[in-house]
């Protein structure tokens, strides 16, 4: 077996007739089967082509993804801090415009669970120098009056909450009365029947009890809401305040 072996490598390697001739018939038997093992590997080698260019694309796909993510973030938090700054630029223009009050800048973190439109909580307290009972505003117009007051923190009784009582008049006719906030919206309750009211007036604090100071802007009077047997007038009253969209608000700690 060896000998035919070695006769058979001798064969193939010496130059001769007999050995290119056995070369020529072992390629041409081996061709088919060499072709096709090429043409396996071709489409093999295609095969892991195709799957390395979907991976590739997966993993493009996933990145751009990230960074379609990471630019929104981006820009959402661009328009969050153009907006701040905008309403802490209304916020100081105003401050700087009424020395003559002393103004506590607070943000609301907190709003009523039950109903937004009874109470809220400023990050401002005791140790900020608030108190109960304090005039809170928003670029001039009345919202509420600080409530609870703990050392960081102050609930607000809103002046369209159901429980809120505010001593206020009529500017032009310096008549008094109550206002009053409910479910239905405020009204200013016991101004005397014969009192006229313009059409729109201007409706502010009176100063009287309390600790809101006097002349703080409340809204405009509406539509007459009283009964023809009720011994009282009884009006609408009517607030700029977009009272949903609040965000930082001033608190009168001193005149």
């Amino acid at each position: 077996m060896i000998f035919f072996t070695i006769v058979l490598i001798l064969i193939l390697l010496v130059p001769s007739k007999i050995s290119r001739a056995t070369n020529n018939f072992i390629l041409k038997i081996s061709q088919p089967l060499t072709s096709g093992m090429v043409r396996a590997g071709r489409s093999i080698a295609g095969t892991l082509s195709i799957f390395a260019e979907i991976s590739n694309l997966r993993e493009e796909n996933h990145r751009l993804a990230e960074d379609s993510i990471r630019a929104k973030v981006d820009s959402a938090t661009l328009d969050e801090c153009q907006q701040e700054n905008i309403n802490l630029k209304e916020a100081l223009e105003y401050k700087n415009a009424h020395p003559e009050m002393k103004l506590l800048l607070a943000e609301i973190i907190g709003l009523d669970p039950t109903n937004f439109y009874d109470s809220l909580i400023l990050n401002k307290g005791s140790e900020d120098g608030v108190s109960e009972g304090m005039a809170v505003i928003y670029l001039g117009v009345l919202v509420g009056k600080t409530d609870q007051v703990t050392p960081d923190t102050s609930q607000v009784i809103l002046i369209t909450s159901k429980d809120s009582i505010v001593q206020v008049m009529l500017e032009s006719s310096r008549t008094t009365g109550i206002l009053r906030g409910g479910i239905s919206g405020m009204t200013l309750e016991n101004i005397p029947l014969d009192t006229p009211i313009a059409e729109s007036e201007n409706i502010i604090t009176s100063g009287l009890g309390g600790k809101l100071p006097k002349g703080i802007f409340v809204g405009n009077a509406g539509g007459e809401v009283s009964a023809k047997s009720d011994i009282f007038k009884t009006i609408e009253v009517k607030s700029p305040i977009n009272f949903s969209k609040l965000e930082n608000l001033f608190i009168i700690i001193g005149i």
